[in-house]
């Protein structure tokens, strides 16, 4: 019976061991990952978690690599070596814990495993999502539906060039001893560049950028609607924002062929899901040029170069153009994501390669608009190049000092209007307001300048009545507020 006891005991005692290493592994594979998320992405809120688990097989395939040697075979590699030296030490009894953990042995990787849980969550930005989720704030009664409020005997066509990371800020030569974006000055001469375009409160990653600038409203996730099946993601999900009326949408109803043109897979982030619910007819990404045969060295972790991209996005304005319709077609750079695409189809000479990745992009971008202004798109088409948000300053980035330092950092947006000079009625405005002034840009705008959240920077647009009147730290809370009313709707197809 004795025996029985000790060995009841002593299995009892590895259990309790093994329980409490578990914990440890877990803590540390979750301190990891919080501390892998921080230095590859920066900030980042709840949201941008949770759209970007959509396809992300699809997006950069060495990050999960990383992820997985840096939060998981490290930490589990130390805490192993820790195990085997704790073995090897002398016996338990010479060296008893306090009291407490004797009664409760597995308290301390129970108190670890909280505390890593409580840390991810933060550098996810989950309590500020929890915490708006638990108010009834709803900036619903300022959206207006996007429509087309006026037809025109002939349309315009629409060409717009969304600049990944895209800011003003890189222009500035004595940050970066040159003008990354000289191409783009020399290519846009005689353009009316806007320089107060700001990245909106949730803003900062493409799809927002994508979504706030044709949707007019921020992004937020269909854990809002409890309708949608939140157990898939990415392919899986049927639509996107199915019903929310945008840009696309309204050209689509106006007769307009769409076209998207990028160098990721469409898969990622839902972005494939998003345009085809959206009025494009077509979207290419890396997943056709790949079938087509695209020789390796033109394709980085995330996708095409823009210098290819630059030239099949010439061979659909060629086949839009002859196909005699108006047309919509939206192009996305990919060279400026991190860690910066460099090919051999374009070098500069600088040490690092987000710097020439750039100056490559626009270049890229130039040629777009050289063949727009060669071939004569510029007589009956608007054209609208504009960053999808501000660089992330992660500490894993480039240019993290040179970007924290800047006090007024701002989005890309330069504008050709067939009509000449745009003339833009107020000095600031954030990218929700980009969907409105489109619409005007090609004659198709409301009366009072407001589509989605935004009101056009084109005209005499009072801002009465609208969320544009409030004080910016009351406008912010109210943009992170959930909306719960609106999404539902949004997110319902």
């Amino acid at each position: 019976m004795a025996e029985m006891g000790t060995s009841e005991h002593k299995r009892g005692s590895q259990w309790v061991r093994a329980t409490r290493w578990a914990l440890f592994g877990a803590a540390s594979v979750l301190l990891a990952l919080a501390g892998w998320i921080r230095y590859r992405f920066g900030e980042i809120t709840f949201d941008q978690t949770l759209l970007n688990l959509r396809g992300e097989r699809a997006g950069n395939s060495t990050l999960f690599s990383e992820a997985v040697l840096v939060c998981v075979v490290a930490p589990l590699s130390v805490l192993a070596v820790m195990a085997a030296l704790v073995s090897w030490r002398r016996p338990a009894a010479q060296s008893q814990p306090s009291r407490r953990f004797r009664r409760h042995p597995v308290l301390p990787g129970a108190l670890s495993l909280g505390v890593a849980l409580a840390i991810l969550f933060t550098v996810t930005g989950l309590p500020q999502y929890a915490s708006a989720l638990l108010g009834d704030a709803s900036f619903s009664s300022y959206y207006v539906v996007p429509q087309a409020q006026r037809t025109q005997p002939h349309p315009r066509n629409l060409v717009t060039i969304y600049l990944e990371s895209g800011e003003n800020t890189y222009a500035d030569a004595h940050l970066f001893g040159k003008n990354l974006l000289a191409d783009l000055d020399q290519a846009t001469v005689g353009w009316s560049a806007y320089q107060g375009l700001q990245q909106f409160p949730g803003g900062g990653w493409t799809m927002a950028g994508l979504i706030g600038t044709q949707c007019g409203v921020p992004v937020k996730s269909e854990l809002l609607t409890p309708e949608v099946n939140h157990n898939v993601f990415g392919e899986e999900v049927e639509h996107y924002l199915p019903g929310a009326r945008c840009l696309g949408d309204v050209l689509h109803d106006s007769g307009y062929t769409s076209v998207f043109v990028g160098g990721a897979n469409t898969a990622f982030a839902g972005k494939g899901t998003f345009l085809h619910d959206h009025g494009y007819d077509f979207v290419y990404g890396l997943e056709h040029w790949e079938a087509a045969d695209e020789p390796r060295e033109n394709i980085s972790v995330w996708g095409l170069s823009d210098h290819q991209l630059a030239g099949y996005t010439i061979d659909q304005l060629r086949r839009l153009r002859e196909a005699g319709r108006p047309f919509n077609l939206t192009m996305l750079t990919l060279d400026t994501h991190e860690p910066g695409g460099v090919y051999p189809t374009c070098t500069t000479g600088d040490e690092l390669a987000m710097a020439t990745a750039i100056q490559c992009s626009m270049r890229a971008v130039g040629r777009v608009i050289d063949y727009l202004r060669d071939n004569h798109f510029l007589d009956d088409t608007v054209v609208v190049v504009t960053g999808d948000h501000l660089k992330a300053t992660a500490e894993g980035g480039f240019f993290k000092a040179e970007l924290d330092a800047q006090q007024d950092r701002t989005v890309i947006l330069r504008v050709w209007s067939p009509d000449g000079t745009v003339s833009f009625n107020r000095e600031r405005a954030d990218q929700l307001s980009l969907l409105p002034t489109t619409l005007d840009l090609l004659g198709l705008g409301s009366p009072d300048g407001r589509a989605g959240l935004g009101v056009s920077l084109i005209g005499d647009r009072p801002l009465d009545d609208t969320m544009l009147q409030l004080s910016a730290s009351d406008y912010a809370n109210l943009l992170n507020a959930p909306s719960k009313d609106l999404y539902q709707q949004l997110w319902k197809k």
